[in-house]
Formats: structure tokens, C-alpha cells, sequence
């Protein structure tokens, strides 16, 4: 028979079970793996706002935390004074489902948990109202500085509310409808991020399945249905094959020329010639690929095109070099003003991330370019042997003449610089 003790453990673990069964399913806001944070602390941390509880009340975010509450009055007054008893209430129900998205527990109370979703949340709607009204209040015009911080500390991995507590919020106000409001946050990322989407139709249903803001951005980011067609032959393995350098393809023969569509997902080899839509690196790059590529890092079972593309760049690009070349053909616009950093954010920006499942799009143009490469190197080191190496006496008299070289410079040096 169990002793108390063992009774009382069995219990503990076994309410520690059902609790871990019961809301690890939920979670859709994470936090960012360390391996990945460590790398690069400051591409994850927010700069000016704290959207949700991972955030909360650090001091360098603090005043902005007046200005949610300025925001949400200037919400109130535009909607035909609605109290702000509407949009509380429209949450109260929902703090529990919203508190579950969260994988890392809060001790904020349920009182500081519905306050901080209404605030947050009629921030984000209020900011896509000033941000698109030419008639912006003068209070908000005196913060347009900060905005374009605002902008990608809205989309940062763990800086995010639940995207169901935005929907219900969309479905208060009634200047725009729902779907309406949905574009018009695309629309606002569109300047930052070349090839969104912004004309997908959202509806209730299709909504379901947006975890939060950013996941928005990532899958509206990525190829239409119709570019993921080969989906269904992608690599379980992860593996695909890697390529040369931009500078090493282009002494085997291979061009690059910049390719005419505006989406990162645009590559094209074709006939020696690789095809990249340019790609403009500032000093928010690194940021926002880190956080697209994290959000990857927790989506299962679908091609990783984020990532793999950040990590055909790696490929291309090993040092300033490469970059100086990529610039030159227009397909890379420095905006940072050195090659080497740019060639930096590119060569670490893949370090401690997993593959996973990879598309058949990036395998199979790694091993066309490879493809290529070989031919032309094989064909090159052919007409070398044939010109140069055709006989036993051209190779014999290519290393004399090496060695007699060879001679001449050691007798130059210590012409030179004489042994005393």
C-alpha cells in the first residue's frame, strides 16, 4: 500500500500532466529560443513599445505607456464617443484563451491582463488609423519619428497579442470592415517588406488560423499557393545542396543579372544567368529576417522558405567580395554602406537554426546552378589539359619553367636583402 508521500507525489505530477496537456496546445507566442537569442540579443528586444506580457514594464518602454493610454482616448473620441466599457467587455471573455497562447506563464493578475490587452490592442487599431489619415492629429504627428520603430517592434517574435483579440476589436470599430482592417495593416508592412500580399481576403474562418501579427506578415510574405506547388516533393531531411560564391560562380562563367520581380521568392537560373529580385539591406535587416526566420523555427511540417532563402544568400556571399559583385549587378542595394557588414548579417544570420522540412524550390535550383558549375569547371580544367598539358613534354616544361621562376625570385630576394 503507498505510503502518504508517494500518494502525494503521484497527485502533484499527475495534475502537473493534465495542466501541461491542457494548455501546451494552445500556445501560439513563444519565447525565442536561447541558442538563437544569444546570437543577436537586440535583433529581439523591442526598442520602443511593449506589445503583451513578455515586455512589460521595462523601463526603457515605459512612456509609451502613456501614449497607449492618449491613443486609446483618441480611439474613443473618433467612434462616436463608444465608452471604453465596449471594448473591455468585448475582451473580459477572453483573457484565459489569451493567456494560453502564451507558453511562459505571467504573474500579471487577470485585472492587469484584460487592461493590458485592451490598451495594447486599441493601440495597434488607433496606430493604423493616424498612420493612414492625412489628417493626423498633432499630438500623434509630434511621435511620427518613432514610427517606423513602432513598425518593427509590431512584428518582433515576442512582442505580440493574440490575433483573435485584434479581430474582435476590428469588429467593433466600423470605419473599415474586418478584412478591411487586415489589409490595411499589410499595407502599412509593404514599404518594409517587398512582395507582400496585401489582397488576400480574410474572413472569419480563414482567421483561425493567423496566430498573431507577425504570423500575418510571414504568410503573406511567402510565395502564393500557386509558387508552392512542388510542396508535396519537398525533402524530409532537410538537405539540400549548397552552392559556390558569388564571386567562384562567376569565374566558372556563371551572370547574375537582377531579376525583375519584387518578391525574395522571384529566383530564377536560367541558361548561366542567376536571376534575384534586389534586395535591400539596412540596419533593420538583420532584425526582421531573425524574427521571420524564428517564427519558422516553430511551424511544422511546411518548407522553411524563409529560412532557406536567407541561407542561399549565406551561400552566395562569404566575404565583401561577393557583395561588391551582387551590388554591381544590381541585385543588392548597401544601404549600410560597407561590404563586409553587409556580407556579416548574411554569414550569421543562419547560425543555430534548423532546416527541417525543405522545399523543393531551393533544392532544385542549388543543384541546377551546381549543375552548371561543374559542366563549366569540368569543361575549363578540360581546355587547360588540352592547351597547356597535351603531352608529357608541355607538363615537363610547365614545371621547369615554374621551377626556373621560382630560382629567379629566391636569387632576387637575397639580391635584396643580402645575408650579413
Amino acid at each position: 500500500m503507498a505510503d502518504e508521500i508517494t500518494t502525494t507525489v503521484c497527485t502533484s505530477i499527475e495534475e502537473k500532466l493534465q495542466a501541461l496537456t491542457s494548455t501546451f496546445s494552445e500556445h501560439t507566442i513563444f519565447r525565442v529560443p536561447r541558442q538563437l537569442y544569444e546570437v543577436n540579443e537586440k535583433a529581439y528586444e523591442p526598442e520602443i513599445i511593449a506589445i503583451g506580457p513578455y515586455h512589460r514594464g521595462k523601463n526603457h518602454l515605459k512612456m509609451m505607456e502613456v501614449h497607449k493610454v492618449r491613443f486609446l482616448g483618441m480611439l474613443l473620441a473618433r467612434t462616436n464617443g463608444h465608452p471604453a466599457e465596449l471594448f473591455v467587455a468585448a475582451l473580459r471573455g477572453m483573457v484565459e484563451k489569451a493567456r494560453n497562447c502564451y507558453s511562459e506563464s505571467s504573474s500579471v493578475s487577470t485585472k492587469d491582463f484584460l487592461e493590458m490587452l485592451v490598451l495594447d490592442g486599441c493601440f495597434i487599431v488607433e496606430f493604423i488609423h493616424q498612420l493612414l489619415d492625412r489628417n493626423m492629429d498633432e499630438y500623434v504627428f509630434r511621435l511620427e519619428p518613432t514610427f517606423p520603430g513602432i513598425l518593427h517592434d509590431l512584428i518582433l517574435f515576442e512582442n505580440q497579442l493574440p490575433f483573435f483579440v485584434l479581430w474582435e476589436l476590428f469588429g467593433i470599430m466600423r470605419a473599415y470592415e474586418r478584412k478591411n482592417y487586415v489589409q490595411l495593416l499589410l499595407r502599412l508592412f509593404r514599404s518594409e517588406i517587398p512582395g507582400l500580399r496585401v489582397d488576400v481576403a480574410y474572413d472569419n474562418t480563414s482567421i483561425e488560423s493567423v496566430k498573431h501579427l507577425l504570423d500575418l506578415v510571414h504568410w503573406n510574405w511567402l510565395p502564393s499557393r500557386e509558387g508552392r506547388k512542388d510542396d508535396s516533393r519537398a525533402s524530409k531531411d532537410g538537405n539540400w545542396p549548397l552552392i559556390r560564391s558569388a564571386t567562384e560562380l562567376k569565374e566558372a562563367g556563371i551572370r547574375f543579372k537582377k531579376g525583375k520581380g519584387n518578391s525574395f521568392f522571384d529566383i530564377m537560373f536560367r541558361n548561366g544567368v542567376l536571376e534575384i529580385p534586389m534586395i535591400k539591406v539596412t540596419d533593420t535587416t538583420e532584425r526582421l529576417y531573425r524574427n521571420v526566420i524564428v517564427c519558422e523555427q516553430f511551424e511544422k511540417e511546411i518548407p522553411k522558405y524563409f529560412t532557406e532563402f536567407t541561407l542561399f544568400m549565406d551561400c552566395l556571399i562569404n566575404s565583401g567580395k561577393d557583395v561588391e559583385l551582387l551590388c554591381h549587378c544590381g541585385i543588392i542595394e548597401n544601404m549600410l554602406g560597407n561590404d563586409e557588414a553587409v556580407a556579416t548579417v548574411f554569414n550569421r544570420i543562419g547560425d543555430n537554426v534548423i532546416v527541417g522540412v525543405s522545399s523543393e524550390f531551393y533544392a532544385r535550383l542549388c543543384h541546377d546552378v551546381n549543375e552548371h558549375y561543374n559542366a563549366l569547371w569540368n569543361k575549363r580544367m578540360a581546355s587547360l589539359r588540352h592547351n597547356y598539358f597535351n603531352t608529357p613534354w608541355a607538363l615537363i616544361s610547365f614545371l621547369a619553367a615554374a621551377f626556373l621562376l621560382l630560382l629567379t625570385l629566391l636569387q632576387t630576394t637575397f639580391t635584396i636583402f643580402p645575408r650579413h
